[in-house]
């Protein structure tokens, strides 16, 4: 079970990584450097849709899996009552290296730190 979920997660990954690297070589054959810089900028709200999303689903998603790795055998009852809180401490996480990184949260203070110190 554990073997064909790694198969095909790494399968995923392999087909998610061609088909982005084909749409940005893609890109680049047929467009040039500043074309291909406006539509990123344009998709960056796409982008940020999608990995809000995606920290959604993992919050909506930890405490069902939670308990199917208990139903399983996987965990036992000490480790799903462990697992349950640590849901939202990587969704805690992941939104706040979601407003450091992807809103380039850093970036600006760093700017801002910057522009004043001169």
């Amino acid at each position: 079970m554990r073997r064909r979920w790694f198969v095909l997660l790494t399968l995923l990954a392999f087909g998610l990584a061609l088909g982005i690297g084909a749409f940005l070589w893609h890109a680049v054959q047929t467009a040039s450097v500043v074309a291909i810089q406006t539509r990123i900028e344009m998709m960056q709200p796409t982008f940020t849709l999608i990995r809000v999303l995606l920290i959604g689903l993992v919050a909506l998603s930890w405490p069902p899996v939670t308990r199917a790795l208990h139903r399983w055998g996987r965990v036992d009852a000490a480790g799903a009552a462990r697992l349950l809180p640590l849901g939202w401490r990587i969704v805690t996480w992941l939104l706040m290296i979601e407003v450091m990184l992807g809103q380039n949260l850093l970036g600006r203070f760093l700017a801002t730190l910057q522009g004043t110190s001169t």
